[in-house]
């Protein structure tokens, strides 16, 4: 089938879904979770075909600024699908949604066929699908700490928004962020482990902001983690030091993808 039919049924079926969260959300329907899982299944499965057919080629593999996008955005989404049966986390996919449907977009319109590099051995993949995957956990846990953010806001003025009938208690909510912030962190330092190992020089000129920056952003989760264990942190702390740390990361991996797709190029 034509890659820009399958593209035009996901993104349909985003919309979809977006448009069922959003009635759930506001208390329109009932919440069906299979309803909600065969959409965003069939949606999340199209995105993954289109992607790694853009992404893979017969001698060589295309990682620009929109592939990446594209996979880290069907990747968040398949994994809140694989969790959201077992945690309150389907109020996320009222934003996962729309974000992977507008990277489908930016996938066929702005993909670069000219970022392209021949993996010199397959040890470099291990580092790249590690990457993505810590990058797809923290990207849901910035969601999940904007939400504990507003949470705690609306609870100290008082305001019964429908946000907040939404959304589980707070120590739920914070519960969930650091399950996520740990999750993401291993994943995060087994990435740049395998960087050491497998890339050749990390701290090459076209790699080292990204190496240094994703090493501040390991330094940023990995003294939230402490800071929870020793001290208790939570609420608002954890929210900002989680912002902290994902702004960085985002900085170091899109950032320098961007500059060097648009500006360099």
């Amino acid at each position: 089938m034509n890659i820009f039919v399958l593209s035009f049924l996901s993104v349909g079926l985003y919309f979809t879904g977006t448009v069922y969260q959003s009635l759930v959300y506001l208390r329109k329907i009932n919440a069906k979770h299979f309803v909600s899982l065969l959409i965003g299944a069939s949606a999340a499965s199209l995105q993954l075909i289109v992607t790694l057919d853009q992404t893979f080629q017969a001698e060589h593999t295309a990682f620009s600024f929109s592939n990446s996008a594209s996979l880290i955005a069907c990747v968040i989404v398949i994994g809140l699908l694989l969790t959201s049966s077992r945690k309150p986390l389907q109020t996320l996919f009222l934003a996962a949604y729309p974000c992977a449907a507008l990277s489908i977009i930016s996938l066929l319109i702005f993909n670069d066929s000219n970022q392209q590099f021949t993996p010199e051995n397959s040890g470099i993949f291990i580092h790249i699908i590690l990457s993505l995957l810590a990058y797809s956990v923290f990207s849901i846990a910035a969601v999940q700490a904007l939400l504990v953010h507003l949470q705690n806001n609306n609870l100290k003025k008082k305001n019964h928004t429908i946000l907040m009938r939404n959304l589980p208690p707070l120590l739920t909510m914070e519960n969930l962020l650091f399950e996520m912030l740990w999750s993401g962190t291993i994943l995060l330092a087994l990435a740049i482990l395998a960087g050491f190992i497998f890339v050749d020089d990390l701290f090459a000129q076209h790699l080292v902001h990204k190496t240094v920056l994703s090493i501040l952003a390991l330094s940023i989760f990995s003294g939230l983690l402490a800071g929870r264990k020793l001290y208790g942190w939570r609420g608002v702390t954890a929210s900002k030091w989680t912002l902290w740390g994902f702004s960085l990361l985002m900085l170091g991996f899109f950032g320098s993808k961007l500059v060097i797709e648009t500006l360099i190029n």
